[in-house]
């Protein structure tokens, strides 16, 4: 019997640690994680949505994430944690959201705090709903997964609008509510690292922001109490550099000779997306002789 995917989070998350868990937000992306050696990938909502052209505030649709999560969840063998927003409307939609994330083969995802639409946590004029209200957001979510594998983490924005103490508060009452762990993004120093980790007794996830607030060492984290580092935008800050410096230095000599050594080659990107895999399942199918048949991942 296949394990569920959100085992696997599971026990990340039961140990201290700080396990860092890049995002990203195609297959690519996710392949490359992986390739890595990392043990779990993050799909983010912000690096998505800036995939498509368009600012983190609330313009893709449950459907989008899904979709995009379900090839992420296709393309590679370690389990999938996702942002699912405020769960795209009332009670109804968040039943909806939680069972078309799970049937998409994904571990686990983490629902928020914000009104709708919301905006990214690292935004400005962000609005929050009454702990009352995600406290029923996260029961609507736990009634709704078909395994109680599937990891529901409750998220809250409040440190940017109201301070520690509210966001001490809301952490309490996403445990009350039945959440399997909880995240704060927008956190800075050291203490509120450590008092975020000690107000509940349930896993307590760390999001970095590079660029944004300051950064701690795995080390660091793991010491104040986090079990997991998500890293949101690790991956998109550094394709968009990356992108453009290689463009500018084309634009400027009109060619890419002096480009090749920062360049995959060809070949290693194609082994990475299947292109070998597929010849040898093309072969076996052409070979009336072969018996074993090749693994081939479409």
């Amino acid at each position: 019997m296949q394990h569920h995917p959100g085992s696997v989070i599971r026990q990340l998350l039961a140990q201290p640690g700080a396990v860092p868990v890049p995002g990203c937000y195609d297959p690519l992306g996710a392949m490359l994680i992986e390739q890595a050696g990392f043990a779990a990938a993050y799909m983010t909502g912000f690096s998505l949505s800036a995939s498509y052209g368009k600012p983190d505030i609330g313009l893709l649709t449950m459907q989008d994430m899904v979709q995009q999560a379900q090839r992420i969840v296709e393309s590679i063998s370690i389990p999938l944690i996702v942002d699912a927003d405020t769960g795209y409307g009332g009670a109804a939609n968040i039943v909806d959201t939680v069972r078309a994330f799970e049937k998409a083969g994904v571990a686990g995802l983490h629902l928020e705090d914000q009104i709708m639409p919301k905006k990214c946590g690292a935004m400005a004029g962000k609005k929050l709903v009454p702990v009352e209200e995600m406290a029923l957001r996260l029961k609507a979510a736990r009634s709704a997964r078909k395994s109680h594998e599937f990891v529901i983490i409750g998220r809250t924005d409040a440190m940017t609008i109201y301070g520690i103490e509210e966001v001490l508060l809301r952490c309490k009452a996403m445990q009350q509510a039945g959440a399997d762990a909880i995240m704060v993004p927008s956190l800075s120093t050291p203490e509120e690292l450590a008092a975020v980790a000690a107000s509940v007794t349930i896993p307590v996830i760390y999001v970095a922001a590079e660029t944004v607030r300051p950064s701690y060492t795995q080390s660091q984290l793991a010491q104040a109490g986090f079990a997991v580092a998500l890293y949101p935008l690790s991956l998109i800050q550094t394709t968009v550099k990356a992108q453009q410096a290689m463009l500018r230095s084309m634009h400027g000599a009109g060619d890419t000779v002096h480009l090749l050594d920062g360049m995959t080659p060809f070949a290693e990107v194609g082994r990475l997306v299947g292109v070998e895999r597929a010849a040898a399942f093309e072969a076996w199918l052409n070979d009336p002789a072969s018996e074993s048949k090749p693994h081939h991942r479409s």
